[in-house]
């Protein structure tokens, strides 16, 4: 089981909290297993991480890696031009299908053989249905409540 107060152990340690803060959590560490265990654990860190040797990187490595960096981006360049071509390609494409579609729609409206504009208007219509078609459960409840079947 895991004390709730377990995330309290690194600020202890890193002296991070007031005074009061403190009294408070190393009272309540007297009593804590889980806080006492994790609090040695992180002392055994932080000692083990003091006491590593300091190494110096070798004379002259930062100016190295900087140069392979400016080498490399300049191995990039030629292609800096690929996300603004793929860009353009996209946008074309866009633009040929809507067009496409335009001249299609065009076809279909204007080039169909013996059709108007009228005739296309009207076989669109909604005239066509009726509100409720015979031998439906909605045709027969009008048919019971049209004025000539009150009883």
């Amino acid at each position: 089981m895991s004390c709730s107060k377990s995330e309290l152990v690194s600020p202890y340690l890193d002296k991070e909290m007031g005074a009061d803060e403190t009294i408070a959590y190393e009272a309540h560490l007297s009593g804590c297993g889980d806080c006492s265990r994790k609090l040695e654990e992180l002392r055994a860190l932080h000692s083990a991480f003091s006491s590593v040797q300091r190494l110096q990187a070798p004379y002259g490595f930062a100016a190295r890696v900087m140069a392979r960096t400016a080498e490399l981006e300049k191995k990039k360049a030629p292609w800096s031009f690929a996300p603004f071509f793929v860009r353009f390609a996209e946008a074309a494409v866009l633009i040929v299908v809507v067009t496409l579609g335009i001249l299609a729609g065009n076809a279909m409206t204007n080039g169909a053989p013996g059709r108007t504009a009228v005739n296309m208007t009207a076989s669109l219509s909604l005239d066509l249905f009726e509100a409720a078609p015979p031998g439906s459960l909605g045709g027969a409840y009008l048919a019971m409540t049209e004025a000539g079947n009150e009883k």
